[in-house]
């Protein structure tokens, strides 16, 4: 783990040099952080990396953040960097939105679940069956029937 707080230094120390850090900096530090689930600073690492260096995450990036941050159950964390990623116009992958539907169904958060469902097909994804189904079966255990409803029509739109 010391190497890892010394490759996140480098990487932060590399801006203030005047060589901004590439994809490829940022990923293998990325990757290190999920791996030993410091979620908390990749969360940071990931901001810096959209907002300060203006690269897109490489593709698969996001999930693997939003899985470690799912692990760490951390759902909210990982919604929220989400929404800061697309804020910034770069795009989320559908097996993020996945991974992000399943951790809130996990921690009970089944209101949040079904407005990333939402969200999700706004952006043209449709969750796997087995996924969109809890939602709605969640949503409708307890009581969100209104919900449950607008989720199902969203989907029915969607024809899934």
């Amino acid at each position: 783990v010391d190497k890892l707080d010394e490759a996140v230094r480098v990487v932060e120390e590399m801006g203030g040099a005047g060589c901004i850090p590439d994809v490829e900096s940022y990923g293998a530090v990325i990757n290190s952080m999920c791996l030993a689930r410091k979620t908390s600073d990749v969360v940071k690492i990931v901001k810096e990396m959209v907002s300060k260096a203006g690269i897109s995450p490489r593709k698969g990036m996001l999930t693997k953040v939003a899985a470690a941050l799912r692990a760490n159950r951390e759902i909210w964390k990982a919604i929220e960097m989400i929404e800061f990623v697309e804020s910034r116009d770069y795009p989320v992958e559908f097996e993020t939105y996945e991974v992000l539907v399943e951790g809130c169904l996990e921690v009970r958060e089944y209101i949040l679940a079904g407005k990333m469902v939402m969200r999700m097909t706004d952006k043209g994804f449709i969750p796997y069956i087995k996924v969109r189904q809890k939602v709605v079966e969640r949503l409708i255990g307890i009581g969100e029937w209104k919900l449950a409803c607008t989720v199902r029509q969203r989907l029915a739109e969607k024809r899934s």
